[in-house]
């Protein structure tokens, strides 16, 4: 992102600030199937905006994951809708607006709320009346923090642990490329005011249910690595055998780019109530995965993309995998950018 596009988000993040400041009934929503990120960033924010007299709530119809139940004021995210009363609808972390889920977007523009976003996914398409994108941030969280800092909100160890479980889950605990310095000062700043870094590496390490390793285990005996492209899938009957849920399969597509020969890791996914197959994937630094999710109307980021294809199973497989082949060929899929610093990036 060059420093002319920075400022020109800054610039949107500031004009974010305003609306704040002039709305006093705010609704705060996310991306379907949220995140740490996606429910620290929107916490993190609500908790900051009642400290200055904001009515604000914070709507998802989604299921909340375990292992995110930690975090403080996650029993005020509720389902609803923004009713006519509601002065502003901010968006956290959502790449577009379908991502808000159809029934909540449909609401706002029943209603005709302001409609403003706060993001850092490159893929973003800027959706919002005002739409404030950071995509050399590490998290929405980073963001979030900047955005509360301008609108002068004193930090507190509430706000402080919210805003870190998105940076550290994000993250993945910090190993990812795109930590920069910035995004650890952004978690020292937070240490300093009360965020409690142990409760969520805590959360972040323990994850996992021993049943969601059950689903791990079936899954990893149906990998497939060639050309250093390492997938696997995951069928309605190997939940119903393990007894999980979809959210049991987040952290498998990183699990599998581990694996020193692999460079590219896609999971597909079943969704146990019907619909298109959802796919997670992954790539290390050299690789952008953007293209691949764009071609199938997803998003994310460059090594981390999600997208829906509306096939069966083994087609919806197969999709994808000769779409990635011939991305590569093509040469799309190269990007120095991303290249690890600390030496060479494999080639995609």
């Amino acid at each position: 992102m060059s420093e002319e596009a920075q400022n020109v988000s800054r610039v949107q993040l500031e004009r974010i600030a305003e609306n704040i400041r002039q709305a006093q009934s705010i609704v705060i929503v996310t991306h379907e199937r949220p995140d740490a990120d996606a429910l620290g960033s929107s916490l993190g924010l609500a908790h900051a905006l009642r400290k200055v007299g904001k009515d604000v709530r914070v709507l998802s119809y989604e299921y909340i994951p375990e292992n995110l139940r930690f975090l403080p004021g996650i029993e005020t995210v509720v389902p609803g809708d923004p009713g006519p009363e509601t002065d502003l609808v901010v968006a956290v972390d959502a790449g577009e607006a379908s991502q808000i889920g159809e029934r909540l977007y449909n609401e706002i523009l029943r209603h005709r709320i302001p409609l403003v976003v706060v993001d850092h996914h490159e893929s973003n398409t800027g959706y919002g009346a005002v739409s404030a994108i950071f995509p050399q941030r590490a998290a929405t969280a980073e963001v979030t923090l900047d955005l509360i800092q301008i609108l002068g909100i004193p930090l507190d160890p509430t706000i402080a642990t919210c805003l870190m479980a998105g940076i550290v889950f994000d993250t993945r605990g910090f190993s990812i490329p795109d930590t920069s310095p910035e995004t650890m000062e952004a978690v020292a700043l937070l240490m300093r005011h009360g965020g409690s870094l142990y409760r969520v590496m805590a959360a972040y390490r323990g994850q996992h249910r021993s049943a969601a390793l059950r689903l791990w285990g079936e899954a990893l005996r149906n990998l497939q690595v060639r050309d250093g492209i390492g997938w696997t899938a995951i069928s309605r009957e190997m939940y119903q055998a393990t007894g999980t849920r979809l959210e049991d399969t987040e952290g498998l597509a990183n699990f599998i780019l581990d694996a020193s020969d692999v460079r590219i890791s896609l999971v597909f996914r079943e969704k146990p109530e019907g619909g298109p197959i959802r796919v997670s994937g992954r790539a290390r630094p050299g690789i952008n995965l953007v293209p691949l999710a764009r071609a199938f109307r997803g998003g994310g980021h460059k090594m981390a993309v999600g997208f829906d294809v509306d096939l069966p199973l083994e087609e919806a497989v197969q999709a994808a995998l000769e779409r990635l082949e011939g991305l590569r060929r093509a040469g799309r899929l190269e990007d120095p950018q991303t290249q690890d610093p600390g030496g060479e990036s494999p080639r995609p």
